[in-house]
C-alpha cells in the first residue's frame, strides 16, 4: 500500500474538508493548482528553525478543493536533508483530505514533494492546500489518549505469529438506533502492532473489507473512516501480528467516533 522510511506512516482519514481551515491546531504550510496529466509539485515552507522550535507537528493534511486528485507519492524533506518517501497511491474527492501520521512530535520541515494527477471535468484544475497539525503538549507524551465521546467497542490481545482476531460489538439493534459513527479508531498498547486487513460485518450480513498493511506504534492509533454514518456494527474482524520482542504481546482497542447529529 505504501513504504515508509521507518517513522512516517499513512493514517486511513478520509475527512470532510471545510472544518480544517477553521481548527486553530492546524497550521496552513502551502498550496497547489494541479494539472489534468501526472505532475509534480513542491510546497517550499520558507520557515526558519527558529519559528519551528516551539512548534512540533503531529500529522499532515492534504486538503483539495474544486476537483478530485490522485495523490501517488510523497517526499518530505527536513532542514538537516533528512527525508522520508511514502507511496501514497490514494484518490482525494473534492471537499475531502487525507491525513498522514508523523510518528512522534517533527519540527524543521524544509519542504514537501508531491506527485499527483487531478480528474479531467468541467470543474477544471484540483487545488491541494497543506496544513500541519500542530502536537499538543499537555498528557503524557507519545501515549494517544481515546476522546472521551468515543464509544469502546471491544480489545484484544495479539500474538507474534500473524493473528485473526473478532471484536464482537455485542448490542442490539436499538442501542444502534441513536448512534451512528463516522470512523473506528484503533489504540495499541504493550506493544508495535502490524494491522494487516479489516473487515467489518454489519446486521444485515454487509461486508465491508479494507486492506490495511500499517505498523502502529505503541502507545499510537490508527483511525479508519467509515465514509457515512454507520450503525449496525455486529463484528470487527482483523487480521495482524505484533512485532517480537522482550515487551510481550500487543493490545488492541477498537472505538467508534460518533457522527455529529445536525
Amino acid at each position: 500500500m505504501l513504504r515508509v522510511g521507518g517513522l512516517v506512516a499513512l493514517c486511513l482519514m478520509l475527512l470532510a474538508l471545510p472544518a480544517q481551515a477553521q481548527r486553530p491546531d492546524l497550521v496552513l504550510l502551502g498550496e497547489k493548482s494541479v494539472g489534468f496529466l501526472v505532475d509534480r509539485d513542491v510546497i517550499d515552507i520558507g520557515k526558519s528553525e527558529d519559528w519551528f522550535r516551539d512548534r512540533a507537528f503531529k500529522q499532515l493534511h492534504f486538503a483539495v478543493e474544486r476537483n478530485d486528485l490522485h495523490l501517488i507519492a510523497l517526499k518530505i524533506v527536513y532542514i538537516n536533508g533528512h527525508t522520508e518517501e511514502i507511496r501514497v497511491d490514494k484518490t482525494i474527492r473534492a471537499g475531502r483530505q487525507l491525513a498522514v501520521d508523523l510518528r512522534g512530535e517533527r519540527s524543521y520541515l524544509r519542504r514537501i514533494e508531491m506527485i499527483y494527477r487531478s480528474k479531467p471535468s468541467f470543474r477544471g484544475q484540483a487545488v491541494i492546500k497543506v496544513y500541519g497539525e500542530v502536537a499538543r503538549r499537555p498528557g503524557r507524551p507519545g501515549r494517544f489518549e481515546p476522546h472521551k465521546d468515543w464509544q469502546l467497542l471491544g480489545e484484544q490481545k495479539v500474538g507474534f505469529l500473524v493473528d485473526k482476531d473478532v471484536i464482537n460489538v455485542r448490542h442490539p439493534e436499538d442501542w444502534f438506533r441513536n448512534r451512528a459513527f463516522r470512523m473506528l479508531h484503533f489504540l495499541v498498547g504493550d506493544n508495535d502492532l502490524h494491522l494487516i486487513s479489516l473487515r467489518i460485518v454489519y446486521f444485515n450480513g454487509y461486508t465491508e473489507t479494507i486492506k490495511v498493511d500499517q505498523m502502529i506504534r505503541a502507545g499510537g492509533h490508527l483511525a479508519v473512516d467509515l465514509k457515512g454514518d454507520k450503525s449496525y456494527l455486529r463484528r470487527i474482524e482483523m487480521t495482524y501480528r505484533s512485532k517480537p520482542s522482550f515487551k510481550g504481546q500487543a493490545t488492541i482497542k477498537v472505538y467508534g467516533e460518533l457522527a455529529k447529529r445536525r
